[in-house]
């Protein structure tokens, strides 16, 4: 038996890793695109690109090795069923239930691996990865000046040059408008000069030749300044061409592990009972008089003195903070709610993505020996088709918990149960050889001239 549950396995080694290197190539090209604008538009090198490719290389494992996982079952299952070697099997009194156990007891390996990874190694990436992608944003691009085209990267300065000689740093028709720490903006014009970057990387130095500078005086608006030069040096500083990494505590919900977000949720619990125990004060503690004129109407009896308005209108006033305060109290329960169904949503996420590779061998198991053939294009066909389903079902579960429609519980776990006991119901009817749906109740519609002949 050992030899055969071997045998099983190495069936499923080389489509999973087929199949994972095939869906992390797709999702690496769909991020791909956003990588390769950074680069251009940042000067980013090929270490940095690297890191951010390998930050990001968390995600994608925690999606594809589920689904590679199907793509296996189903490929290996269906080359098994195409070369009749699961009726061999079959017909040594070996149960398709024995077929499927060995690669189900390794899919629960993979799916505690999957959660070990989602809680010690996935936050850490998410959280690296976020802050990289944010100092790589607030980095200034290499300055790169090119003919007749304002740069406007620098801010508080546009820049524009008529000529540019790209073997040295010789520029020719210069235009600079400086509104940097000015109330006034200044125009400076020369007709050559040079550019220079400071070795730190953080300061451009333009040496002007020949040239007019053009400004009003910011105390005496009224004045216009035009000076003539023949050498002049600007330094523009902070221009930020290098990458300085940043450090930060906060972390999103996707930057922690179960047990930090389950902290959170703790916090929000309690911050919800102080809001409450605050409201049923304010309820218990005022007694609301805004109605009084309308009962004492009723009896008969009218507000006559001043003393007894200007009373009526305190207690109205002390009504409507306590009403404002109530009102404030409740937007705040409602937003510790959307905060805590958030978190335990992400919390389910990182257990219930693990657990669908127990799903996957469950009905990819049935699914590989109805196709058969177990070709790839089969294979990653149907693995496609039915992990968009259980991607939109997620999507969809995130999106009605978050608004507070369904627990967070049934939103990360429904598609799991659903497609788990569609793979259960495939691989009993599988296992029996009996049809998957049957199609005899159909009959009694047929007309009888239309029916086959019992023989």
């Amino acid at each position: 038996m050992k030899i055969l549950n071997a045998y099983i396995l190495r069936e499923h080694v080389g489509p999973f890793f087929f199949g994972l290197a095939v869906i992390t190539f797709v999702l690496i090209m769909d991020f791909l695109l956003e990588i390769i604008n950074l680069m251009v538009a940042k000067g980013l090198n090929a270490w940095i690109i690297l890191q951010v490719f390998a930050l990001n290389l968390g995600w994608m494992l925690a999606l594809s090795i589920p689904m590679a996982v199907l793509v296996s079952t189903l490929m290996a299952f269906g080359r098994l069923s195409h070369d009749n070697e699961i009726t061999a099997l079959k017909a040594n009194g070996v149960s398709l239930y024995k077929i499927v156990l060995p690669p189900l007891l390794v899919s629960v390996l993979i799916a505690l691996g999957l959660v070990w990874f989602n809680n010690k190694i996935l936050p850490e990436a998410n959280h690296e990865a976020r802050l990289l992608m944010s100092d790589i944003h607030h980095k200034r691009p290499t300055l790169i000046l090119r003919e007749n085209i304002f740069m406007d990267e620098i801010p508080g300065y546009h820049i524009l040059v008529k000529t540019v000689d790209p073997k040295s740093s010789r520029v020719e028709g210069i235009t600079i408008y400086d509104q940097k720490d000015r109330l006034y903006p200044r125009t400076i014009i020369a007709k050559k000069g040079n550019v220079e970057i400071t070795p730190d990387g953080n300061t451009m130095i333009l040496k002007l030749f020949d040239g007019e500078m053009h400004e009003l005086d910011e105390k005496e608006p009224g004045h216009y300044r035009r000076i003539a030069f023949d050498h002049q040096t600007i330094y523009i500083s902070d221009i930020g061409t290098h990458l300085t990494r940043t450090a930060s505590d906060f972390r999103t919900d996707r930057e922690m592990s179960a047990s930090q977000m389950l902290d959170q949720v703790k916090k929000h619990e309690k911050n919800i009972s102080v809001s409450e125990q605050v409201m049923n004060q304010i309820a218990d503690n005022k007694t609301s008089w805004i109605f009084v004129s309308e009962m004492k109407s009723e009896q008969g009896e009218t507000y006559k003195t001043k003393n007894d308005q200007e009373n009526f209108l305190q207690v109205y006033r002390e009504n409507q903070g306590a009403l404002s305060e109530l009102t404030n109290h409740r937007a705040n329960i409602l937003s510790q709610l959307k905060k805590q169904n958030s978190l335990m949503v992400e919390v389910h996420k990182k257990y219930s993505i693990p657990f669908a590779c127990l799903v996957f061998i469950l009905l990819g198991a049935p699914l590989g020996i109805m196709a058969r053939k177990g070709g790839m294009a089969v294979g990653l066909g149907l693995s496609l088709g039915f992990f968009i389903l259980y991607w939109a079902f997620l999507i969809g579960g995130e999106e009605l918990a978050d608004r507070g429609f369904i627990p967070a519980f049934w939103a990360m776990w429904s598609a799991n149960i659903l497609i788990g006991c569609v793979g259960i119901y495939l691989l009993i009817r599988s296992a029996r050889e009996t049809p998957f749906i049957s199609w005899r109740w159909t009959e009694k519609f047929i007309p009888r001239k239309f029916k086959k002949p019992k023989e």
